[in-house]
């Protein structure tokens, strides 16, 4: 028995196997699912397409891993995603958009996304929601890295579709801001 606990402790080789397996469900399960909210689009239209061609990558770490990831981008993947270890959830989402900064020049964009965090949301009614079932028990954040020019473009195609109609405002400013960087 104590073993198996040892197994689950953040940062096991376990827990990680287990971590991309919850990340891949929840991909499929909430994100590639057409959403009244997103008129009937997904809310990631681009997920499915990109865990078929391999274009997503999950790595662990914390800021160290983050700047490294950007500093020898792979352009072999259009998704990274970095499930942070070691690294205070509080700091996440204003270190993201503080190095986001920076990173346009690079046209590198980073997304946090931090459990019980007041970033902002796109207002997804949560029925939505529901069917979403979690293979962990403790949650834990992420930081997502993509092409920043390759993320607006897509937001340009999905705007003409209707995708942000039903959108928070400040989601809005949110894509907006990420528009003018």
């Amino acid at each position: 028995m104590g073993n198996r606990r040892q197994e689950e402790e953040v940062g096991s080789a376990h827990w990680r196997l287990k971590v991309v397996a919850e990340i891949q469900r929840w991909s499929r399960q909430v994100l590639e699912r057409p959403s009244d909210h997103f008129d009937g689009l997904p809310p990631c239209p681009f997920a499915r397409k990109a865990w078929a061609d391999n274009k997503v990558k999950v790595d662990f770490g914390g800021k160290k891993e983050v700047l490294k990831s950007c500093l020898n981008w792979d352009d072999s993947i259009d998704l990274l995603i970095i499930v942070t270890e070691d690294w205070e959830w509080g700091e996440i989402d204003d270190w993201c958009e503080e190095e986001n900064e920076q990173l346009a020049e690079d046209d590198l964009a980073l997304m946090a996304f931090v459990p019980d965090s007041e970033a902002v949301p796109p207002g997804q009614p949560v029925e939505e929601l529901e069917d979403w079932e979690p293979l962990l028990e403790e949650p834990y954040a992420m930081v997502f890295i993509q092409r920043l020019s390759t993320v607006n473009a897509a937001s340009d195609k999905l705007e003409r579709q209707g995708y942000y109609k039903n959108c928070t405002t400040e989601f809005l400013e949110y894509v907006k801001d990420r528009r003018t960087r």
